[in-house]
């Protein structure tokens, strides 16, 4: 994630990853539910350049985001499966940036289509590495093939978020919760100013065995107390969207 809490999700966060075979199911149920729901949501051009929850991009932004981290993760998987280790973004960082900005303003229907056809061609992708038995194989950042399903799975739900529509994070799936809560809150003691106590309450929570997580920094003066989804949009940088935390401290933005 950039700077200012926007792009790739949790590039500096050391996270255990999934079965990739379970993380490749939820992410192809999340996908069909995010396109189901931009079908019927409908917005229009004008509402797709409105601000979106990340700031300073609108929403044709993450969905031209979403189209792109597609794109380069079939890019590197497609490599993968050649013998090569190929970069998602060519032209780095500041080219993957220039392609948002250049494709946001696009009508609706564009940047619906864009989504939608880059979901499925990283789809076909995925299969053939299924296909294969090929998890094993080297990708782009150091990652095997088997680290992508969950890294996908993260964009599409936590942008599904940033979309400001009708979907909250109290509807992510829980193996997001139960594999990315954990590595997040590593982080937590460089993002917070005031001494905090974290503790995930069983009462709502959507992952397996919630109950009994908890995290201290410095001398957890204010308690930050809640069901596993609404900590981790706490976490996140999402907590706008939540509704399961009450008054909680502001975090720099998650990297």
């Amino acid at each position: 994630m950039s700077p200012d809490g926007r792009g790739e999700l949790g590039r500096a966060t050391i996270v255990p990853m999934p079965d990739p075979t379970a993380a490749l199911q939820a992410v192809r149920t999340s996908t069909a539910d995010l396109l189901k729901g931009l079908e019927e949501h409908r917005w229009s051009d004008d509402e797709l350049r409105a601000p979106s929850r990340c700031a300073g991009w609108t929403r044709g932004h993450v969905l031209t985001h979403l189209a792109r981290n597609a794109d380069g993760i079939a890019a590197t998987l497609a490599g993968a499966l050649r013998g090569e280790v190929v970069p998602r973004y060519p032209g780095g960082g500041r080219g993957r940036d220039q392609e948002i900005e250049d494709g946001a303003p696009r009508p609706a229907l564009a940047l619906l289509a864009d989504v939608s056809e880059s979901a499925e061609r990283l789809d076909r992708v995925f299969g053939a590495v299924q296909e294969a038995g090929r998890w094993d194989a080297r990708t782009d950042g150091g990652l095997t093939a088997a680290d992508w399903p969950a890294r996908r799975l993260r964009e599409v739900e936590i942008h599904r978020v940033d979309l400001a529509g009708d979907y909250g994070p109290d509807r992510w799936p829980p193996l997001l919760v139960a594999e990315l809560l954990p590595g997040v809150m590593t982080s937590l003691a460089e993002r917070v100013a005031t001494g905090v106590h974290v503790v995930v309450d069983a009462a709502g929570s959507v992952a397996p065995e919630p109950a009994g997580q908890e995290w201290t920094v410095g001398d957890g003066a204010v308690e930050v107390r809640g069901p596993d989804w609404a900590v981790l949009a706490w976490a996140t940088g999402r907590g706008a969207a939540a509704t399961g935390l009450g008054e909680a401290p502001g975090l720099a933005p998650w990297r």
